[in-house]
Order: C-alpha cells, then structure tokens, then sequence
C-alpha cells in the first residue's frame, strides 16, 4: 500500500519537476554541464517582451577597439569571438551556454529580434550586455560590460532593453508576465 501512494507521488510530481528544469540551448550546450571540464558561460537571458523569434549572445574581447568589432576582422586576427542564435524559449529565460577559449577578459551581448533576423532594429529589437550597463542609442564602452572569467563553468544573468519612448529600458515585469500567458 504505501509503494502504491509514493509511486503515484513521484507520477504525479515527475511533470512538475520536468517543467520546472530549464534547458541549456545551443550547440554547446554540453559544455554547460556540471563536470564538462570546458570553460563556458552560461548565460541567462531574461526580459522577453514577447516569444517570437531568436535569442542571439556574442563575445568578443573585453577591451576597447575589438569590442563589438566586426567579427571577420576579430576572426581573421585570431582574437576571441563567438555567436550563439537560438529560438526564444516557450517560457522563462533563456538559458544559453557560449563556449569561451579561455579564462579571460570578455563581453558578452544578447539580442533578441523577434523577426528572427540578426540586423538589429532598434524599434522591435531587444539588447542588453554582461553587467547590464544602462543602454542607449549609442554602445556602450568595454570597460562597462568586460567582466573576467575564470576556467570553468562561468554564469551570468542579463535583462533585455527595449526602446520604451525615448531610452531603452526593461519591459516591466507585469507586462513580460502577462506575454508569457498569451
């Protein structure tokens, strides 16, 4: 009798506690594994206005002149630089691991574009970077988003800013709830 009542538990509990595990997206996602032995960050990605489109997180080097340079130049130069693009997740943040080369200094950028295209448009698309600098029209400097990573499983918790009027900003957390339900 009672392993009949804890077998219905753990039936019962199983799809709560599947739906509760966030996935780890991207084509390294396993090198964001407890005991991969890789250096990566795992980096979650919140404040979706909506559910439409890619999540795209880049790195580049965290010092100023290659930060948020064009990444052919950084690539042909041999100097650190990555792209992850993902579908938005259903729900929740999204949970998106990027591969380093090493421990070092680096920024990291998430843009979400909910057209799924990577030219961003600052009307529809979304932005934030390592530190969650306030952002605005223009980028912001290295030395406000560079953050120094060691060998590792690394972590890192960004906000997207939308243009809300004149300055981009978070999407109020009512307003993020309530795309969540449709």
């Amino acid at each position: 009798m009672l392993k009949t009542v804890f077998a219905a538990a753990a039936m019962i509990a199983m799809p709560v506690m599947a739906e509760a595990r966030v996935e780890v997206l991207g084509p390294d996602a396993a090198a964001c594994q407890p005991g991969a032995g890789k250096t990566a960050v795992l980096v979650t990605v919140d404040g979706f206005k909506n559910r439409d489109g890619t999540v795209r997180v880049e790195l580049w080097p965290g010092v100023e002149g290659d930060f948020l340079r064009d990444h052919h130049q950084l690539v042909a130069e041999g100097k650190a630089y990555h792209r992850v693009t993902v579908p938005v997740p259903a729900n929740g943040p999204a949970k998106v691991c990027v591969p380093l080369p090493g421990p070092g200094t680096y920024a990291l950028g998430a843009f979400h574009s909910p057209a799924g295209v990577r030219k961003f448009n600052v009307r529809q698309d979304g932005a934030t970077f390592t530190r969650n600098p306030r952002v605005g029209l223009s980028k912001p400097k290295a030395a406000d988003v560079a953050v120094t990573y060691s060998e590792g499983l690394n972590t890192e918790i960004v906000t997207l800013n939308y243009l809300r009027g004149l300055a981009f900003r978070p999407i109020p957390r009512q307003d993020i709830e309530t795309a969540d339900k449709r």
